[in-house]
Order: C-alpha cells, then sequence, then structure tokens
C-alpha cells in the first residue's frame, strides 16, 4: 500500500504541524502543489515545555507568511507520571481530529517519513513478528471519523531537509527527540536500517490480504442470531492462514461488543478453539463455548453496564452498543443478568440469555426485548 501523492490530493485538509523539519517540509509542499485556499495548519501546543507556546506562535508566523491559516490548539492536563509520549500522541490526535469535525474537514495530513517507519519497525521486531505489527505506520488510517493521510512517508528525512533549505525555511529542533529516556530516540541513534520500512510495506500487504480472507470466511461461515450470539464450526476457522485466522477472530469479537485484545490472548484462545480443553473461555469481554455443533460467541453479560438507559424518546435507543431498543417513554432497558427474576429462554444458552435487553415499563413489568410480541417493546441486533 503507498502512500497517497501529495499532489493529487484536493483541500480542504488540515495539516499536523510542530514546526520540526518533516511538518514543515510536508507544509511547504502542500502549498507548492496548492496553494494557500483551503489548506489549514494546526499545532498542538502540550504543554510540556515552557518553549511550546512560543514555538506555537513561530509557526503561526511562517504560516503567515504564506498565507496559510492557522491555529493552535493546546492540551489542557495534569501532571503526566508515566507514558508520557502515548498520551501526549492520544491528545494530538484527538485535538486535531475534534477540530476537524467541527470544521467539517473529512482530511488530516501527518509527516511521517520513511526514517519514522523504519524505527517503527525496529521496534516492534523487538517484541513480535506478526505482520500486523510490523505494518507499522499505515499511509491512510482513521482516527474518529477523520481520514488520516500520510503522504510523506515513502520519503527520507534528509531530503525534507535539503527541500527546506531550497526553499530558505527554518525549522524547529524539538529538544526531546534527543532525549533517550524515550525508546523511539535510542532506536534512531542506533540508525536502523532504512530496508525496514520495505518491510512495513510488505506487512501491510500480508495484512489487506489476511482482512480479505476473514472477510470471506466470516460471511460464509458465521452465523449470527438476533439475540447477537455467533457460531461458527473450529473446524473452519482452523483452515485459515495464521493471520486470516486471527483477523477473523478480531472480527468475532468485535461483532459480539467485545473489546480489543493482544495477540497473544488470542493465540492462545486459538488454541483451545480447534484443540480440546475447557467447554468455555471468555476473551475481551466475550464469552466462548463449545457446543456439539461447534462454538458459539456472545457478549458476556457480567461485563455490561448495570445502569439502567431511561427511554426519553420515541427514537430507538442503542443499548450497550449492540440493540436497537424501542419503548415507551420512560421505561428504563438492563441486561437480563442484573434482572434475576425473569424466566430463561431455553433456546438460548444460559450466558447469551443472561445477556439480553430487558425493558423495565412504567408500571414495573419486566420484557424480554428479544422476545416481546409486542409492537411497543422491540430490541434489533445491531450487525456490524
Amino acid at each position: 500500500m503507498r502512500a497517497v501523492k501529495l499532489e493529487k490530493l484536493e483541500p480542504p485538509f488540515a495539516i499536523a504541524v510542530s514546526g520540526g523539519g518533516d511538518s514543515m517540509a510536508l507544509l511547504r509542499l502542500a502549498h507548492n502543489f496548492h496553494g494557500s485556499d483551503g489548506i489549514v495548519a494546526l499545532t498542538v501546543d502540550h504543554a510540556l515545555r515552557k518553549s511550546s507556546a512560543t514555538e506555537a506562535r513561530q509557526v503561526k508566523s511562517w504560516c503567515k507568511a504564506i498565507g496559510i491559516e492557522h491555529h493552535t490548539l493546546k492540551w489542557q492536563h495534569v501532571k503526566i507520571a508515566s507514558g508520557l509520549q502515548a498520551k501526549a500522541r492520544a491528545a494530538r490526535y484527538d485535538l486535531m481530529t475534534t477540530w476537524c469535525i467541527k470544521q467539517g474537514i473529512a482530511n488530516l495530513l501527518t509527516a511521517h517519513t520513511a526514517d519514522d517507519q523504519a524505527e517503527t519497525v525496529c521496534m516492534r521486531m523487538k517484541r513480535t513478528s506478526s505482520p500486523a505489527s510490523l505494518a507499522g505506520i499505515w499511509p491512510e488510517a482513521e482516527w474518529g471519523r477523520i481520514h488520516i493521510l500520510r503522504p510523506l512517508l515513502m520519503k527520507r528525512r534528509a531530503t525534507l531537509r535539503a527541500y527546506l533549505r531550497l526553499c530558505g525555511q527554518p525549522w524547529i529542533e524539538d529538544p526531546s527527540n534527543h532525549d533517550e529516556k524515550f525508546e523511539r530516540v535510542r532506536t534512531r541513534n542506533s540508525k536502523p536500517d532504512i530496508n525496514l520500512a520495505k518491510l512495513a510495506t510488505l506487512a501491510q500487504t500480508q495484512v489487506i490480504a489476511a482482512k480479505r480472507q476473514a472477510k470471506m470466511w466470516t460471511a460464509k461461515n458465521c452465523v449470527l442470531s438476533p439475540s447477537g450470539m455467533l457460531q461458527f464450526s473450529s473446524a473452519s476457522l482452523a483452515s485459515l492462514s495464521i493471520s486470516a485466522h486471527d483477523e477473523a477472530l478480531q472480527t468475532i469479537i468485535a461483532r459480539c461488543g467485545g473489546t480489543q485484545t493482544e495477540l497473544a490472548q488470542r493465540q492462545e484462545l486459538s488454541l483451545w478453539i480447534i484443540g480440546s480443553g475447557s467447554s468455555r473461555r471468555t476473551l475481551g469481554r466475550v464469552v466462548f463455548a463449545k457446543t456439539k455443533d461447534g462454538i458459539c460467541a456472545a457478549k458476556e453479560a457480567a461485563r455490561i453496564d448495570a445502569s439502567p438507559q431511561v427511554i426519553t424518546s420515541t427514537a430507538p435507543l442503542v443499548w450497550d452498543g449492540r440493540f436497537s431498543v424501542t419503548a415507551p417513554k420512560g421505561s428504563t432497558v438492563t441486561a437480563k443478568y442484573y434482572v434475576k427474576h425473569m424466566k430463561r429462554n431455553d433456546k438460548l444458552p444460559f450466558f447469551v440469555d443472561q445477556s439480553l435487553p430487558v425493558v423495565r415499563l412504567a408500571n414495573h413489568v419486566f420484557i424480554d426485548a428479544v422476545q416481546s410480541q409486542s409492537a411497543f417493546v422491540t430490541a434489533t441486533f445491531i450487525k456490524k
């Protein structure tokens, strides 16, 4: 998968501009190809260094000189005790994408380079060999509802700085880029082989192929019931390649309303699915159970929020991210797990039945919304 070409992008779009050499090169290249109209520069002031506000003003001045609209977004936070870089990165993307959503801008460009990619792969190779991890930084990604584009991902850092010198454009050197308490700085100083960036491209191709295979398998082999229970054959899952097998498991967990999981945990679950062992396992807030017909999976009832949700309008209520529930205004919805006197649906495994939405009417009558025969109380599973 190749990075989108900057010259072929159509404004409007926003650019993340820290003032460093990479982001300033991206800004000047975008201006060179598209002019000033429709391009917005966003600088995040992390307020982690005394000079950060001054640096943001400097970026604003550079943008003004070439007619680019600029906005500084400040990260409001308490003292960061650990995981500084990861938290700063998440905050940076959150701030910029939130701004883009409010302004109706769909694309945000970042200035990741081939050097960044090689460093990322180098760090990940110390921990894993899975294609999903070695794929590193993707040319395109999503953050919330915003499309993240990285048009410089095949360009070298030195090349971009040479371009800035030709433009007579200064840039800011962030002192944290030389602080060896950060793993990326230590990795950068070790000068990883730039060919690792090509390894990421190969891994991305493998991941795309695995996702395609998993999607085809899921459509053909997974049966989803109105209760949100998903059934499949362990033998059919075992027939997939290792990468596609893992992608399929992630899809199953997501469709059942589960959460993200670690690769090692999924590998352990895979061994249980295709082998012998206990009749039930739980991963990512999803219960997997072995039956005579194969494997069935559904949301873990005990991990559903116990707080009843109130029906406040005639519009359907999205409950637990899994069901669209309609009921009279003033009714509440909760999981059957928390309503102990409800009759069990014997046609479903007990753990599945306990994960279903129950509506409590104003007269204190409880109704299983999935089994309801009433036109006033319904529940439909939201397919993902």
